[in-house]
């Protein structure tokens, strides 16, 4: 009986042993995963960058860790600030910081738009929720919600500048014109030149004999047939050519070609994709009378006539 007793001791004692180690081993794997992130290299640095530029107090209070800007009434949940640390850091830290800790550069639009308020993705796009350099940048594929980029701006012949405009317009959608939004702005005179709401149906005013455009950022790529489209199997490059010559994208259709050039199919395609259904609420949507107002040319001072001199008494 006692042999037996002593069997199982054994016995147990070998299985203790064995999950002990596989314990320690995942144990292990669990801190070497958390160190070995792409954001932990990052956030490793900050403390002495910050340190290195006079905010001494500030590295010394640094803490590791997933960060995010939250904003619930957008559906926002960016942890892009987790990599990009310098963002806010424009007045300590200098421009010719490599990203990601590189801060965000001034300008006049996001003086406008604080971090707090409005996040990251609403402008550049990508998956804010990600905590991975590939998850967050290439999470979006072709134009359904790209991370948006000089690259993807180039392949499809924008610049940076002009490419973003396409996001601003999902608050601006109501603007005339827009301050800064050239390529928008452009886009909204071709739509009303070229009498598009004959056809099409925007927000419940317009002709039913095209599709309905109010929401066609959200339309589906699977419906486009891609079969006479040249490059790119894109939202984005399916709208310049169907803009550019609608017959031979789709053969049969009852649109005309209109012959845009490039830039003016680029910008009615940056406009077409502004135009989603988003859960933005009221508040964040700008007075169309406001932008409206920016745009008229400030009124040139009349100079005020000099009197004439007065004759001296005879």
């Amino acid at each position: 009986m006692a042999d037996q007793k002593e069997s199982f001791e054994a016995k147990d004692f070998g299985w203790m042993v064995a999950m002990s180690l596989l314990f320690f081993v995942l144990v292990a794997v669990g801190f070497w995963l958390e160190y070995s992130t792409d954001w932990g290299t990052y956030q490793r640095t900050f403390p002495g960058l910050l340190g290195h530029y006079g905010k001494v107090e500030e590295a010394r209070n640094f803490r590791a860790g997933i960060r995010q800007i939250w904003i619930p009434q957008m559906g926002v949940t960016d942890r892009c600030v987790t990599c990009h640390l310098g963002y806010e850091w424009a007045s300590v830290l200098p421009a010719t910081i490599a990203e990601p800790l590189k801060p965000h550069p001034m300008n006049d639009w996001l003086a406008k738009h604080e971090f707090a308020r409005f996040g990251c993705t609403p402008c550049h796009g990508g998956d804010g929720a990600a905590t991975s350099v590939i998850g967050a940048h290439q999470g979006g594929r072709g134009w359904e919600d790209p991370m948006l980029s000089r690259a993807l701006a180039a392949r499809n012949g924008l610049t940076m500048n002009e490419m973003i405009q396409m996001r601003c317009n999902f608050c601006h959608r109501h603007d005339v014109a827009t301050p800064g939004m050239e390529q928008i702005n452009l886009a909204k005179q071709l739509f009303k030149k070229k009498k598009c709401l004959v056809c099409h149906v925007v927000e419940g005013r317009g002709g039913a004999t095209g599709a309905e455009l109010t929401y066609e950022g959200d339309r589906n790529p699977e419906l486009l047939n891609f079969a006479h489209v040249r490059g790119e199997r894109t939202m984005f490059n399916w709208n310049v050519q169907h803009l550019t010559q609608a017959s031979v994208v789709s053969p049969g259709t009852q649109m005309p070609d209109f012959n845009f050039k490039p830039d003016e199919s680029r910008a009615l395609t940056l406009l077409l994709l502004s135009w989603r259904r988003l859960p933005y609420p009221p508040e964040y949507i700008p007075d169309p009378e406001v932008a409206a107002a920016a745009m008229q040319p400030s009124p040139t001072p009349t100079a005020t006539p000099t009197p004439a001199a007065t004759p001296p008494p005879h």
